[in-house]
């Protein structure tokens, strides 16, 4: 009764930036959404209930006990059928009963497992089908297919063809049967949106628009809603947002900021006019009869930091109605009858944004007859400044990289943040030299290693700076011998600390060197 919230979700995203590889990742989390008993609901559509893609959004959880399953009714005899669900979570190797339609003396349709293989059943005929096809223990869409005049049966798999043949052709499935899952051989795991419709599917273009429906689909002959109402035993109906979540949302991490997409058909009871970010000045930039779109730029519309981990930055952002409390309340026991207040309580997103390694080329060493030349690119995370002196003052620009200079003369470095007004603490992890582009050239030389200075070299030297997001040091330049005219190329890494964290990297500085 407390409330819930959505489970994150990962993608990856590895930018074309040459100089400076920029590795991001993308998680989102939705807090308190979807409603369920006992919790304030969204708002009511026109005809005064709740919209369909919201009525059913949940899933039957089983734990292979004795009697837990949950049926409906078929009231029409059919010459062909098309069973639509998501299955994930089961067990690899027992028997078990996903779904079957019948009496008590004989199942008409079914999908069983038996030992080591699924077994499709029409009207008393089975076929088996590779019990590896199909097992999945993350959510998998499932559609099972059958046509009394050819006698052809199909099973799908996320859009693919798994399984199929041919039983009882002129065959019909007659009304007034159960249609049940769980059931005969008991079944463990999970189960969402199983639809049954009178039809037969035999394209790929319409196998997959069965995936996309979802949810309780007023089309079908029995929709998924029928089962929610008659479940038995101890079959649990938990609030499902996986899938709908993949269905409805699209998240995309970019450089400067987190884009958020929402598909209005699933979200079709909120008033895009009412939608904003932390900052309420932030709406969508986006609005049509298809999609609403935030963009939350990582400095602005009150984005902020929540999470440091070593190189890594969690950005967060929240789409919530104007005027309503930007903060979820979760709730950890076991029962609780606090009324959860509010219609939508949050959308939040989080972006992981991993400043892995920056290199540049920062000097060439200085040959009486020729130098060489260059230029390094510039990152989106962190930068590498060199400056003509310790004060750090006077930088090198763009134009003078790389620069030529004299063997052991001073160079001084700054590792800075591009965004320090909303940034937490760093600290230099690590600086490699190398005479190429390629961090692991097998040719280098590490300056700094683990937040440490070279032990063995005398001539780094690390600078005191107050400003927050910002590491200067020193070191005198040299040349490989292998490559003596080579361009020395420098890559540093960085680690984020809390500021208010008084034992954290940043803040024990060298003094555990």
């Amino acid at each position: 009764p407390g409330g819930f919230s959505f489970r994150k979700f990962n993608a990856m995203l590895l930018s074309t930036s040459l100089c400076f590889p920029w590795l991001i990742f993308c998680t989102s989390a939705f807090d308190n959404f979807l409603p369920f008993p006992n919790v304030t609901t969204p708002s009511l559509n026109k005809n005064g209930a709740y919209p369909e893609s919201l009525q059913s959004n949940f899933k039957l959880a089983f734990s292979n006990r004795y009697g837990e399953y949950a049926d409906a009714q078929l009231n029409q005899t059919l010459h062909s059928f098309t069973v639509s669900l998501w299955l994930w979570g089961t067990e690899k190797y027992a028997s078990l009963s996903i779904f079957t339609y019948g009496n008590s003396t004989r199942y008409s349709v079914a999908l069983l497992r038996k030992n080591y293989y699924y077994h499709v059943g029409i009207n008393g005929r089975y076929h088996n089908c590779s019990s590896y096809s199909l097992f999945s223990s993350s959510p998998s869409h499932l559609l099972v297919t059958w046509n009394s005049g050819w006698g052809k049966f199909s099973v799908y798999k996320d859009g693919y063809l798994v399984c199929g043949a041919y039983l009882q052709r002129g065959g019909v499935i007659e009304r007034g049967g159960e249609f049940r899952i769980g059931g005969s051989y008991g079944f463990r795991g999970e189960i969402a949106y199983l639809n049954v419709y009178n039809t037969f599917t035999n394209t790929t273009e319409d196998v997959r628009s069965y995936r996309r429906r979802s949810f309780s689909d007023p089309s079908a002959i029995i929709p998924w809603n029928a089962f929610l109402l008659n479940t038995h035993g101890t079959v649990r109906i938990l609030p499902e947002y996986d899938i709908f979540k993949n269905t409805f949302t699209r998240l995309k991490c970019h450089p400067t900021g987190m884009e958020l997409i929402l598909l209005r058909v699933g979200f079709n009871f909120l008033d895009p006019r009412e939608l904003v970010l932390l900052n309420d000045a932030c709406r969508p930039t986006l609005v049509n009869s298809t999609h609403v779109i935030f963009f939350a730029n990582l400095s602005d519309c009150g984005t902020e930091v929540i999470e440091y981990r070593y190189s890594s930055v969690l950005y967060h952002n929240e789409v919530r109605l104007r005027g309503s409390p930007s903060r979820v309340v979760r709730q950890a026991d076991a029962i609780n009858r606090t009324r959860v207040e509010g219609k939508l309580r949050s959308i939040s997103f989080d972006c992981w944004y991993d400043m892995t390694t920056v290199k540049q080329p920062i000097y060439a060493p200085h040959i009486t007859s020729f130098h060489k030349g260059g230029r390094g690119g510039s990152t989106k995370g962190f930068k590498i400044t060199l400056y003509h002196d310790s004060n750090f003052s006077h930088a090198f620009t763009e134009q003078e990289y790389p620069i030529n200079v004299e063997m052991e003369k001073e160079v001084f470095v700054e590792v800075a943040l591009l965004r320090r007004e909303r940034s937490p603490d760093i600290w230099i992890s690590r600086c490699r030299a190398t005479p190429s582009a390629d961090y692991f050239d097998p040719v280098c030389y590490d300056l700094i290693e683990y937040g440490c200075p070279n032990a063995a070299d005398d001539h780094i030297q690390y600078y005191n700076t107050s400003r927050l997001g910002v590491r200067r040091f020193s070191f005198q330049t040299f040349r490989f011998n292998d490559y003596p005219s080579a361009v020395v190329f420098l890559h540093c890494q960085i680690q984020f600390c809390d500021p208010a964290d008084a034992y954290s990297r940043c803040r024990r500085g060298l003094n555990i060197c």
